[in-house]
């Protein structure tokens, strides 16, 4: 089992969401609000494809088994200027995000891949928000993969968060379904 920026994304949102996702219960393709997401994503700056290149970077991580790592997909990364871009549909999962955006900083320093800082883009904003790492915000990533690894190793499904904090996730109906 890997960890990757997805589940970092999700230990700031929900660890039920976070540990049925790594358990491959996969919910996002059924929800138009993770769709739209993607759809802002892939629009809102279709130029970037020429000039900035997608990464993956992975580095070993043992305490996930012999083949356990921390991985990253970044879409967009200014390799010249040592900038991770992330586009983000609103700013409502802030902490999410910044989490998500300094795992990716973590994992192309440890592969010594010089990097800057990165940049959250809000196009239905227009907001965008820097996002640096340094040596204390580093010691933090590396508590955050801890604990998901001691999340993901428990044997049952984490409790679900109270209904209202729920509404828009994509898991809502598998969670809620006994709910009238």
């Amino acid at each position: 089992m890997n960890i990757n920026a997805t589940l970092v994304n999700y230990y700031f949102l929900c660890h039920r969401k976070l540990w049925l996702h790594a358990h491959t219960i996969r919910m996002e393709h059924t929800s138009e609000i993770v769709y739209e997401g993607k759809l802002i994503g892939e629009e809102s700056y279709p130029q970037r494809a020429e000039k900035n290149q997608e990464v993956e970077i992975s580095i070993p991580y043992p305490p996930l088994g012999a083949d356990g790592a921390l991985t990253a997909k970044i879409d967009f990364f200014d390799a010249k200027k040592g900038i991770v871009h992330e586009t983000k549909k609103s700013n409502a999962k802030e902490k999410a995000h910044t989490a998500q955006v300094q795992f990716y900083l973590y994992l192309l320093r440890k592969n010594g891949i010089a990097v800057s800082y990165g940049l959250i883009e809000y196009p239905k904003l227009r907001l965008t928000e820097r996002v640096t790492l340094d040596e204390e915000e580093e010691k933090q990533v590396e508590g955050w993969v801890n604990e998901i690894a001691e999340l993901l190793a428990q044997a049952h499904c984490p409790a679900r968060l109270p209904v209202s904090k729920c509404r828009s996730c994509s898991y809502f109906d598998f969670c809620w379904i006994d709910e009238p």
